[in-house]
């Protein structure tokens, strides 16, 4: 599995910048925390997350895709006449 998330982050290193790809790793944080409150076996009983991580994950969330949509629009913007 860490030679999965290597692999990946690195091919996303390659076709976007290094704060995206910085952005990316730092998401993963936070789902890999909500894994661990999923009823797996083996792991026993769930935890429950609090509103605060709920809230600070959405923020985490919506920053990146307003980084990532940002970006986008200005690159059309300048390339437009």
């Amino acid at each position: 599995m860490n030679l999965a998330f290597n692999i990946s982050a690195l091919a996303l290193l390659k076709s976007s910048s290094a704060v995206v790809a910085s952005l990316c790793t730092t998401l993963a944080v936070p789902l890999s925390i909500y894994m661990f409150t999923l009823p797996l076996p083996y792991v026993g009983v769930p935890a429950s997350l609090p509103p605060q991580f709920i809230f600070g994950t959405t923020m985490l969330i919506l920053g990146l895709a307003f980084y990532n949509f940002s970006d986008r629009l200005s690159k059309k913007q300048k390339g437009s006449p």
